[in-house]
């Protein structure tokens, strides 16, 4: 976990957790965040993990730690958990290459009716995405490796391939040629409403270079893990596992000159699970960019065409 992530959170949580009652959603095999609020006096740590495998290492590591006195892990997700007592802190990484991708605004807001007291702190603050356009050349874009391992499991989970989002790797931000703005923002503070499910943004953003060629937008979370001190950038490297996403321009490139506008709008539903979003993003009035949770779409886009030939990623 990149240092700058992993400073944020803890920082917040030694701040928050003394004395108090810890819920950590998704905690993941090495239960990180319930270790750290134990070990920074929490009176208990109730750590949830969806998946079965991940909640028994989860339990090792935390025996490993010695807190098993103080921290239980709660195989299954938040949605179906009971707490003996409502938790005054609930930590949660559970944060998207787009920001509420992995349901975070669905989950924390059930925590937060059901599992959490009135006056809960939540980690983090807010998470936001944020849009701008892009030149990456021509040629394929430099698409992040790691998860290609992944993809015939993916695949094969979901019963037949679709168009998956594309993450950029590399220093992407070297490849912007325009402003840069939020396109969704959800703050988890005791004092607000919780975000609402749906969204529907516009930004506009002005082409800060001259002789560009616009090939695309990028898509990438900010996260601020407490309401005050340093934002965690995806973009500038402070969170590796979220890379940004790449919005191919469909149907294709188009030359941009300095100064120019572009109006860009983002729409956030959610999904037929009720917790995760589907997404649609227009740039101007070109053909709209969509990327759904349950998605069917199978190289829709000349980009998914040329990564995946007609004989489909089965074959190769």
């Amino acid at each position: 976990m990149p240092d700058d992530r992993r400073r944020a959170y803890r920082e917040a949580i030694r701040s928050a957790a003394p004395g108090r009652v810890v819920l950590d959603i998704g905690t993941g095999r090495d239960a990180l965040w319930a270790i750290e609020a134990a070990r920074s006096g929490a009176r208990h740590a109730y750590a949830v993990e969806a998946h079965p495998e991940t909640a028994q290492r989860a339990e090792r590591a935390v025996a490993a730690a010695g807190f098993a006195h103080r921290v239980t892990v709660l195989p299954g997700p938040a949605g179906e958990q009971t707490l003996p007592v409502r938790a005054e802190v609930c930590v949660s990484e559970i944060v998207g290459n787009i920001a509420s991708a992995e349901g975070a605004i669905a989950v924390l807001a059930d925590a937060r009716s059901r599992l959490c007291t009135a006056g809960c702190l939540v980690i983090p603050f807010r998470m936001q995405t944020w849009v701008a356009a892009v030149d990456l050349g021509p040629g394929d874009p430099p698409l992040a490796a790691e998860s290609l391992r992944y993809l015939h499991a993916v695949f094969a989970a979901a019963g037949h391939p679709f168009d998956l989002r594309l993450c950029l790797a590399g220093p992407a931000a070297e490849a912007l040629i325009s402003s840069a703005a939020p396109v969704e923002s959800a703050v988890f503070d005791r004092r607000r409403p919780a975000p609402p499910a749906g969204e529907h943004t516009v930004a506009d953003l002005r082409i800060d270079v001259s002789g560009a060629r616009m090939t695309g937008l990028l898509l990438w979370a900010r996260v601020a893990a407490a309401a005050t001190g340093r934002e965690i950038d995806a973009l500038t490297g402070g969170g590796r596992g979220w890379a940004p996403v790449y919005v191919p321009l469909d149907p294709g490139p188009v030359p941009v000159g300095q100064g120019a506008r572009i109006r860009v709008a983002f729409t956030r539903a959610t999904s037929d699970d009720g917790v995760h979003p589907d997404y649609e993003v227009t740039v101007d009035d070109r053909t709209p960019w969509r990327s759904t949770h349950h998605g069917w779409a199978f190289r829709a886009t000349a980009l998914h065409r040329s990564l995946f030939p007609e004989t489909g990623p089965a074959s190769g």
